[in-house]
């Protein structure tokens, strides 16, 4: 981040970033002359900066590139939206792993790409530093890009007047809750609804050798504590506890989760009773997310989060290999004291795909329209599901079948670049039917248990973010609870914790945080 941000500064110095306001960034709709009047020199100049599409344009692309190889700039795709748009697409497909390096070399070069996608946090440190283009005001011309994208995630990281990036959707509910109903039939339990019943159901998990080899080897549940000073794993118990994903709203004001004291307890409470009568996984201070995925694969626990586009096609499977007659079903969360059910709700909108402010208007307006082509049924069925012929072909049933060992992956387009708020970004026309009916009832339910977070992207706006380090001082607050938890420390050192979080800046952080939600209501 630092390095990006002295390259870029640079480049700024010199010129090459300069902004583009949105009084001259250009539009589809421009103010026709007067009948039988000549146009002013103002209304010519307007004309000569719209694109008509005539002229062939070349356009670069940025986008991470992981496991798949996606379409080569001679692909059929490519050449597919190159006639239609009547440009020359250049596609740079950059590992993952190197792919903010790649920008912060990009930007010391001062060769940028046109339009590339962009995580958050960089979005933020450049956002208002004319490195983007704005275009909310252009949004009008281009009706895709707000009809297959909501509202809501236009708005993540931005104010009420501008939108310098193009959201990357997100799915919002895409992490369930699974449980091994093979266990529960052993046991003879039934499913639990509340997290009374939730606990009784890892408690047995624990003591009752669910998979009968005669070994307490077992685990009720896990969760983790991030190198953040946050809770992970555990988003279902704290909604169901009544904490906030983040930010909760009291009476029409914003509560950091870190200052809800009696939630807290409630919460923390649990934890410890758990952690007391080793119903808790005992290991929960140095898990990762790959370590609770390889217990769930193991047989050493019964009840996982699990990522609804992968539990049927990677965790049952694995599962299975270890224990043939297992059966990973999904599980609602439970319901809290007050009956609230809860999972983990991220942003949709806080990855970006955004449009170099320093390109020419009338490409900046070709791709504006490459990308709302890329949202029509039309482009939308090219980027999402490939080339007919190429990636997949129609049987004679009528039924749809991808051809295997293609060069390149037709789909990464949609999966890595730019897509429509679509949950089932991974099940396409060639996917099993059966399976992506599954799959697609896990992410409706999923649906059920939004856990808001009120205040999303707000803190990283306000000047308490910008001198105090949060994740020191989210740090210092997990150690406290985390003693509580393990019995270190009694129930009421949460109250000094909360106190503590607020005096080191949480209280500003929380002033600030509210006038800025204040201001966009």
């Amino acid at each position: 981040m630092k390095k990006l941000k002295l390259v870029m500064a640079a480049a700024l110095a010199v010129g090459t970033l300069s902004a583009c306001s949105s009084n001259n960034a250009g539009g589809n709709a421009v103010p026709s002359p007067s009948q039988g009047t000549e146009p002013s020199p103002t209304e010519s100049a307007a004309k000569a900066n719209v694109d008509d599409g005539s002229e062939t344009m070349n356009i670069s692309l940025m986008l991470p590139q992981y496991a798949e190889i996606g379409p080569a700039n001679d692909s059929e795709l490519v050449k597919q939206l190159n006639e239609k748009l009547n440009i020359k697409l250049d596609l740079q497909w950059i590992p993952g792993a190197s792919y903010n390096d790649k920008i912060s070399v990009l930007a010391a070069s001062n060769s940028l790409p046109d339009a590339y996608r962009i995580t958050a946090q960089d979005y933020m440190q450049w956002r208002d530093k004319g490195v983007f283009l704005d275009v909310k005001p252009l949004l009008d011309g281009y009706p895709n890009l707000t009809a297959h994208l909501p509202e809501e995630a236009w708005q993540e990281l931005n104010d009420n007047d501008h939108y310098y990036g193009l959201p990357y959707y997100s799915i919002p509910h895409l992490f369930s809750l699974s449980i091994r109903q093979d266990w529960l039939d052993k046991l003879e339990l039934e499913m639990p609804t509340t997290v009374d019943e939730f606990y009784e159901v890892a408690k047995a998990f624990v003591n009752d050798d669910p998979d009968g080899n005669n070994k307490k080897d077992t685990t009720g549940f896990s969760i983790i504590v991030n190198d953040s000073g946050k809770f992970e794993n555990a988003e279902y118990l704290q909604g169901a506890f009544g904490l906030g994903n983040e930010w909760t709203l009291k009476d029409g004001k914003l509560v950091a989760m870190q200052a809800q004291t009696e939630e807290l307890k409630a919460f923390i409470g649990f934890l410890r009773k758990a952690h007391e009568e080793g119903v808790l996984d005992p290991n929960f201070l140095v898990m990762k997310p790959a370590d609770a995925r390889n217990k769930l694969w193991n047989g050493q626990v019964g009840i996982q989060r699990v990522n609804a586009n992968e539990v049927l096609r990677l965790d049952e499977p694995n599962v299975k290999k270890n224990a043939p007659e297992a059966k990973l079903v999904q599980l609602h969360p439970p319901a809290g004291p007050t009956g609230i059910r809860a999972l983990q709700t991220d942003g949709m909108g806080q990855n970006k795909v955004v449009i170099n402010a320093k390109s020419d208007e009338k490409k900046q307006q070709r791709i504006l329209k490459l990308l709302d082509y890329m949202l029509s049924d039309e482009g939308y069925d090219l980027i999402k599901h490939g080339v007919e012929g190429v990636d997949y072909k129609q049987n004679a049933d009528g039924k749809y079948e991808k051809i295997p060992d293609t060069k390149f992956a037709g789909n990464l387009l949609s999966i890595n670049f730019f897509r429509r708020a679509d949950k089932g970004i991974q099940l396409h026309k060639y996917s099993d039917q059966e399976y992506a009916a599954k799959v697609t009832q896990w992410l409706d339910n999923n649906d059920l248990y939004d856990w808001p977070n009120h205040g999303l992207g707000l803190a990283v706006e306000t000047e308490a973010h910008k001198k105090v380090n949060f994740a020191t001082l989210n740090t210092k607050w997990m150690s406290t609870m985390v003693k509580v938890i393990t019995g270190e420390a009694p129930l009421e050192d949460i109250d000094k914790a909360v106190s503590d979080w607020l005096g080191g800046g949480g209280e500003q952080l929380t002033t600030e945080v509210n006038a800025i939600y204040s201001e966009r209501q």
